[in-house]
């Protein structure tokens, strides 16, 4: 059995690979997890081929290996014809898998399967799409997020929580794909476990909301930086020229992507030590915000020694007077960070500690 996990929204997506290894896999026993961007395809196939123990099937997860054939879209891309010479031929991956076996291709970052997984894929193939919830579902699924948490929020104050988020594409799609942004349930999330303190013992009201909104340039700042640091080009230049028109310091700005970046590069040493410890021993004053590097880490356009190399080399030129004004050191690492690493491509590690 082959199944495939799309984004757009990674806990959705997640959550569709937890219940389909608990279903197949309740001990785990079995359970065999790769990175598609680590990992050959010949150690994936033998491993997806191979008998569980005691005959029982075996589940393995590939992590970002989809997105590793070219032409795979992400939420800002449209859909099209992927076939292109040298693109990553999943077929005998496909065909090594026995019907007793379960194999389950997860990328959070795409938005649809690409056409060349597509063709390769037997007919018999299980698609499952990430798609967070919207209108009134999402809207019940902040409430439901928030008891979770040991708190509460009513109707009218979670739909002002995602209309201050997303305040075009909380309640439907776009008809065009391309200026989609769809909620992200992990930064929902995040905001309302800080609601929820922060309104404590009351219930989560609009009043709150507004008090930790009214900061609007820290919030877009906040949206500037992740989108900066996973290369996320089309936001990151949207939000950075609100920012500027806001009377922002690109300077300012510079040394928050520097650092998003030197924080994502802890957090990719630190392997599968939890983020918020991570954040504890570096001592932030803020820890839980490294559960956010890490996931944008993960997601991120450029591997981490190349994102470090060009945060380097950015400074350094700033710093030399090659690029004599902040903003354009700004633009220029940022199309550095959104330039896609190659499989298999080893980018510069930095040799010095950036600069401030």
């Amino acid at each position: 059995m082959i199944v495939l996990v799309h984004g757009p929204d990674a806990a959705m997506a997640r959550g569709a690979v937890a219940d389909l290894v608990r279903a197949h896999d309740p001990e785990g026993a079995n359970t065999s997890a790769f990175d598609g961007k680590e990992h050959p395809l010949a150690q994936i196939i033998g491993a997806a081929g191979s008998a569980g123990f005691f005959g029982v099937g075996r589940v393995v997860v590939v992590r970002d290996l989809m997105a590793r054939v070219r032409g795979g879209k992400n939420a800002t891309e449209n859909d099209g014809d992927d076939s292109q010479p040298g693109a990553l031929d999943l077929g005998p991956l496909f065909a090594a898998v026995p019907p007793e076996n379960l194999l389950i291709l997860v990328d959070p970052v795409l938005s649809s399967v690409p056409a060349s997984v597509r063709r390769a894929a037997p007919k018999d193939i299980r698609v499952i799409a990430g798609d967070p919830p919207r209108g009134r579902d999402l809207i019940g699924w902040i409430i439901r997020a928030a008891a979770e948490t040991g708190g509460e929020i009513d109707a009218g104050a979670a739909k002002l929580l995602v209309e201050s988020l997303y305040p075009q594409t909380w309640s439907a799609k776009p008809n065009n794909p391309r200026y989609d942004r769809p909620p992200d349930l992990d930064l929902l999330r995040s905001r309302l476990e800080t609601l929820v303190l922060y309104a404590h013992p009351e219930a989560v009201a609009p009043a709150h909301i507004r008090a930790l909104t009214e900061g609007a340039p820290d919030d877009r700042i906040f949206r500037f930086v992740e989108a900066a640091a996973t290369g996320d080009l089309r936001t990151a230049v949207a939000e950075l020229d609100e920012l500027l028109l806001a009377g922002e310091e690109p300077a300012k700005l510079l040394a928050q992507v520097y650092g998003q970046v030197e924080l994502g590069a802890v957090a990719e040493v630190g392997g599968r030590l939890d983020p918020t410890e991570i954040g504890r021993q570096l001592g932030l004053s803020n820890p839980a915000q490294m559960t956010a590097v890490s996931r944008g880490r993960r997601s991120a356009r450029t591997g981490v020694d190349s994102a470090v190399a060009a945060a380097v080399e950015t400074e350094r030129g700033f710093k030399t007077g090659r690029i004599r004004q902040p903003t354009d050191a700004l633009l220029a690492l940022l199309v550095r960070l959104s330039e896609r690493q190659e499989p298999g491509s080893q980018g510069g590690r930095a040799p010095e500690r950036m600069g401030r």
